[in-house]
Formats: C-alpha cells, sequence, structure tokens
C-alpha cells in the first residue's frame, strides 16, 4: 500500500531539477538550469558564515554541480557590492588586483552515482583574483556558450577589514509584551579604534536570523551614543519571531533510510525518497538543529562530493486547505518564494506536497506560510513559536563615511539565543 501511495504522489508531482536564491542571498542558480548543489564554505568549516578577513589567510571554496557528463566552460566575475548587495561605484582596478571573468579549471565526473552530473569547484582568492578591499561581494557564474550571457550561478559573500567591537545578546522578553513566542536581540558597537565622526549615521547594521535572506533586517537606528559605544537596545526592529527548531531528514545511503525517511524506491533510474508525512507542531521540538543548513555527504563514498548520488525527495504536511495564500518550504532551498519551493494541495488525499532534487546528506527544513497579499511570512501556524528556540543571530556592521563610494564591513558577530 505504502508503495502504490508513493507512486501516485509521485506521477503527480513534476519532478524539480533546479533552484534559485538560497540562505540570505548567499548564492543563486538560474531558471531552467540544471545546476544544483551551490555551496560556498570559509576554511573548511561548513557551518560558519561566509566572511573571510581582508589580506589574511582565510579561503572560500566555491562549488557546485552541473546535470551532465559534458564539460561546460565556466567563468567566473567578481562584483564589489554595497551593504543590500547592490553593485558599488567603485571599479574593478580599485577592488580586484588580477583578471576578471576567470575560467574554472577544476571539474570532476561524479563517480558510480544513477543521476550523473559534473562537479565544478574553485576557491577565492586564487591565482587570478585578489580581492583589494573590504565589503560585500558577489560572484557571478556564466557558461562562456550561453547566447544569452545571463549568470548562471551567483554567490555573495563578505570581505571585512574589523574596526568595531560588537557586544550582542538575546532575549525571549521582548518589549513589545511580555510572551512565550519572539526573542529581542540587544547589541553595542564598541568604535574606540575607528575614526568615525557621525556613528549614528556611518554605521550601517544588517541582521539577518539564522542566516536567511528573507529574515534580513535593515534601518536600524542606534538608541544611545556614549563614549566609544553606539548602543542598538530596546528596538522594535530587532523582535524576531521565535520560530521552532527546524525539521531534519538524512539520508547518506539511499539503500538505508536514515532519520525522518520512510522508504526509497528506485524508479526509472532515479532514486526517491519518502519522507514521513509531516504534521502541525503545538509544542517546542527540543533537539540541537543546523538552523536550516544541507549539507551533502555520502557514507559510501566517505564524504566525497563527486559519490554522492541525487535523490527526488519527497516532502508531504498533513494540513487542510487554507484560502488566500500558499505553504513554502524553507531551508537551503533557494529563494522562499520561488514557486520551486511552493506547494501543491491533493484534494482527495487532504495533504500539501512537494519534491525536491536533492543531493545525499543532512537536510534542515520547515513550512512557511505566505499570505497573497504579500506580508512576511510566518511559520507559527505549522511550526509554532517558542521563545526557547536556539536561533542564530547574525551581524554586519557597515561603515560609510560622508562622500565615500562605497560601504567598508568593518564588524561581524554571531550570536546564538541559547547562550
Amino acid at each position: 500500500m505504502k508503495f502504490i501511495k508513493f507512486m501516485l504522489r509521485f506521477l503527480f508531482i513534476a519532478v524539480v531539477i533546479q533552484l534559485s536564491t538560497t540562505v540570505f542571498g548567499q548564492f543563486a542558480v538560474s531558471k531552467s538550469t540544471t545546476i544544483l548543489s551551490p555551496n560556498m564554505v570559509l576554511n573548511d568549516e561548513w557551518t560558519v558564515p561566509a566572511v573571510m578577513k581582508l589580506d589574511g589567510d582565510d579561503v572560500i571554496h566555491f562549488s557546485f554541480d552541473e546535470l551532465s557528463h559534458t564539460y561546460k566552460r565556466y567563468l567566473c566575475r567578481v562584483v564589489h557590492c554595497n551593504s543590500d548587495y547592490s553593485p558599488s561605484e567603485l571599479s574593478e582596478i580599485e577592488y580586484m588586483d588580477g583578471f576578471n571573468n576567470f575560467p574554472i579549471e577544476s571539474w570532476e565526473n561524479s563517480v558510480n552515482t544513477t543521476t550523473l552530473y559534473t562537479h565544478y569547484e574553485f576557491t577565492m582568492p586564487n591565482d587570478n583574483v585578489r580581492l583589494l578591499v573590504s565589503g560585500n561581494y558577489r560572484v557571478e557564474i556564466y557558461d562562456e556558450e550561453d547566447s544569452e550571457s545571463k549568470p548562471v550561478v551567483i554567490f555573495d559573500f563578505a570581505v571585512i577589514a574589523p574596526e568595531v567591537g560588537i557586544n550582542a545578546w538575546v532575549s525571549g522578553d521582548t518589549d513589545s509584551s511580555y510572551n512565550t513566542t519572539e526573542q529581542q536581540l540587544f547589541f553595542a558597537l564598541n568604535y574606540s579604534k575607528s575614526n568615525v565622526v557621525l556613528p549614528a549615521s556611518e554605521f550601517i547594521p544588517v541582521v539577518y536570523q539564522n542566516r536567511r535572506k528573507e529574515s534580513v533586517v535593515t534601518g536600524i537606528t542606534p538608541t544611545h551614543v556614549t563614549g566609544n559605544e553606539v548602543q542598538y537596545f530596546h528596538n522594535e526592529k530587532l523582535i524576531f519571531p521565535a520560530g521552532n527548531e527546524f525539521r531534519r531528514f538524512e539520508l547518506t545511503d539511499p539503500n538505508a533510510p536514515g532519520m525522518g525517511v520512510e522508504e526509497v524506491i528506485y524508479h526509472e533510474s532515479v532514486y526517491h525518497a519518502l519522507l514521513y508525512m509531516d504534521k502541525p507542531r503545538h509544542s517546542y521540538s527540543n533537539w540541537r538543529d543546523e538552523n536550516g543548513r544541507l549539507y551533502a555527504n555520502t557514507l559510501e563514498g566517505r564524504g566525497s562530493f563527486i559519490e554522492a548520488d541525487y535523490v527526488n525527495v519527497h516532502f508531504a504536511l498533513a494540513m487542510p486547505f487554507r484560502k488566500g495564500g500558499n505553504f513554502y518550504l524553507q531551508g537551503d532551498f533557494g529563494d522562499l518564494l520561488s514557486a520551486d519551493n511552493r506547494l501543491e494541495y491533493d484534494a482527495q488525499e487532504g495533504y500539501y506536497f512537494i519534491s525536491k532534487l536533492l543531493k545525499l546528506g543532512v537536510c534542515n527544513y520547515n513550512y512557511v506560510w505566505i499570505p497573497d497579499e504579500g506580508i512576511a511570512g510566518r511559520s507559527n501556524c505549522v511550526e509554532g513559536d517558542f521563545y526557547n528556540t536556539e536561533n542564530e543571530y547574525l551581524i554586519y556592521i557597515y561603515h560609510r563615511e560622508f562622500g565615500a563610494r562605497y560601504d567598508r564591513l568593518v564588524g561581524v558577530h554571531s550570536v546564538n539565543s541559547d547562550k
């Protein structure tokens, strides 16, 4: 019976083989592409943000897969950006030393996988490029033979020249009211080592919850400036819905269903993983998650990125039909509002569903409701909001003095709500 229900769901779902923008704008993949699994790792530590020190020894490793064994010549273009990732006014010779539009020279075909793909990778800095100033950067990847000349992958990362100290903490007792569903961030900047004339206007704070692009908070004004410290205390913009811990499934071997996986079936040359039916959560889920991360891995290949196969993962949410909006799958799957992440409703069976072609590994996810009116999405109707949820808050501090032509990144700090 499980097999029959699985196949009925499979026949009804269009297999998705594309992604778009993901974790707080870190990387994006264009529509109608065969690019999957874009990834950025700083110094081989996949859990930390992609922020490298200017003139330091940090290295960011970039990679992605293309679903074929046919080599394609990809070129990389580096762009300096402002705090909102719009292009800055700097010219190439002002922000980089070397040659732009350099080729990706490291690539390997997948080995012993049912889904054929080619794994491409490069690092920053490299023999072609050395970055000269701090701030946000964007790496756009182009197929040299693409007549449309649109990037197939975009990576967003940052370079820091530390100048300010950041002290931050999170409280479940917020200024909006005493409640058990929200968290409030407090932080202060120590700028004693900076030559800042007007700290209240020159510093530009940008804050993310769990590195999600859709959670970004900007336009944050300080509450006090005293001595060499700028305080951002009791600020309503820094009150966040607490949410719940991310759901999780593990599948590192397609022949052995892992955590959260009910059944794996091999059909028409593709593995299909049926997850257990998800239900709304009415209490706090007390387990440690990775705050929405997705990590590719395989046991048989001992972690090799060219031996991890792809699996069509089928998600299902037991919820009655809800008017006025849509449910979306949130995690390292691309832009939250992408049609690729929108769940469909099966009226006959009475649940929402979606499928994603994902690489073997560990995956965090949850469900978000987005109203048609365009109001910011919330997960509370499915996941609940609980003040004791462990969330990561990432604070970026940019400095732009009067007359400057770009935003310098002078401070980055990460704080968890359970510390």
